[in-house]
């Protein structure tokens, strides 16, 4: 329940409004469907289970990678709403996947809330998806094509609206904006994983329990390439870990830096709700945007006094090192205009290209006003660092010109509620 009371109104009310709308639907779909055979229950929501289980967890442990919708769709197709609705719902409610660092996570050791939308979310998406089936003329216990391919569409948007509800709401960032990023990388995987619990159906109506177990090999197929998938994650992560630490080792001025402006910078990209990839790219395009550094002299990095013109074109070229180095990497394609236009001016008179006004990625721009807030509040070589009254006057000053007008408002805005200085 504490871990309840430290989420936003909004979350809360969200949450909320969520679990009613689930508790309404099922108590609906339990009085009007029937589940007579008990084996058949037990039998699904044991392979629910293990299946949820097999949970693949993203980088951050905020998200999830389950296969699990295989067993939504084909628990449609074989039982129904309620059996759909019960078995998956279950399923999530009493799985142990094993996450690295934390062990095996379940029902006692995962905080209520996160469990109540788990289930939620759960009863919401398979109990729909079971009701889409029959008012569309599907008939439980046998395959309709056409009612199959709907729910299949149905459930996978509707999971992610509901899933990018949550992350909206409970980041503060734009959710059209998130919905969109969640539908693009889930839809392909989606229907693939769909058409297995396809399958699985049929496999099951035609050549009963055992066949199920058979077809089970395609299911744990999609899950390895998902797995693979998030290892390489989990490499690219590291890496880029790996490059920050070495740029830290070069430069003394970059020291705690980069943490610095990606806090400031992921800030500010939530007071101004970009979306939830948006802010993962800025993220790690804070911590490396001056991963290119590392091809310029440290004579010239670490010199305590001004640097000369020639010596102020060599620095200039980092951002340009930066994204020859970082876009090398697929991962990364996103994150490498970020860290090259870094330096670029609303009025056109930054580098290295010279962009001006809305030809600069907002995110560029974001990590712009973050990156310079910091060095204006940072001990330098040859001044002291800036109070932070005197860097928002610096801000306001350069609107317009070096920053973009339209984020300067936010960024102090975001400031202003911090109560001590970043």
């Amino acid at each position: 329940m504490e871990d309840f009371m430290k989420l936003n109104l909004k979350t809360k009310i969200y949450l909320s409004v969520l679990t009613v709308l689930a508790a309404s639907l099922y108590i609906y779909i339990f009085t009007n469907y029937k589940m007579d055979n008990i084996f058949l229950f037990v039998f699904w929501t044991l392979l629910s289970i293990a299946v949820e289980s097999l949970l693949i967890p993203m980088p951050n442990n905020a998200v999830g990678v389950s296969v699990g919708y295989a067993i939504n769709v084909a628990t449609v197709i074989i039982g129904g709403p309620l059996l759909a609705a019960t078995t998956t719902s279950l399923g999530v409610l009493f799985r142990f996947p094993k996450i690295e660092g934390r062990g095996y996570v379940h029902l006692f050791n995962l905080p209520v809330y996160k469990t109540l939308f788990n289930v939620v979310q759960s009863v919401l998406v398979s109990g729909t998806m079971g009701l889409i089936y029959i008012a569309f003329n599907g008939k439980i216990g046998d395959f309709s094509l056409a009612p199959t391919i709907l729910i299949m569409i149905v459930g996978v948007a509707f999971n992610t609206i509901v899933l990018s509800g949550y992350l909206a709401l409970s980041t503060n960032t734009s959710f059209v904006n998130t919905w969109i990023g969640n539908i693009r990388g889930l839809f392909p995987n989606a229907l693939a994983v769909g058409t297995i619990g396809i399958i699985i159906a049929l496999a099951f109506l035609s050549y009963g329990y055992g066949a199920v177990i058979l077809f089970f090999g395609p299911l744990m197929l999609a899950r390895y390439s998902f797995k693979l998938y998030i290892e390489m994650r989990n490499l690219y992560i590291s890496t880029i870990e790996a490059l920050n630490k070495a740029v830290e080792a070069k430069d003394s001025y970059t020291s705690g830096h980069a943490n610095r402006v990606e806090e400031l910078a992921v800030n500010l990209a939530k007071e101004y709700h970009l979306s939830f990839d948006s802010i993962e790219n800025i993220r790690t395009a804070a911590v490396l945007h001056d991963i290119g550094k590392i091809g310029i002299k440290d004579e010239i990095l670490n010199k305590a006094g001004k640097l000369t013109q020639e010596e102020y074109e060599i620095i200039m070229k980092h951002p340009t090192i930066g994204a020859e180095i970082i876009g090398k990497v697929h991962f990364l394609n996103d994150v490498t205009k970020i860290v090259r236009h870094h330096h670029e001016k609303y009025d056109g008179s930054g580098y290295p290209d010279g962009l001006k006004g809305e030809e600069i990625p907002i995110e560029a721009s974001i990590l712009m006003i973050a990156d310079s807030y910091d060095a204006m509040t940072t001990d330098r070589p040859y001044r002291k660092a800036l109070t932070k009254e005197m860097a928002i006057e610096e801000l306001k000053k350069y609107k317009g010109t070096q920053f973009d007008p339209r984020l300067v408002d936010a960024f102090i805005n975001m400031i202003n509620k911090m109560n001590t200085q970043v």
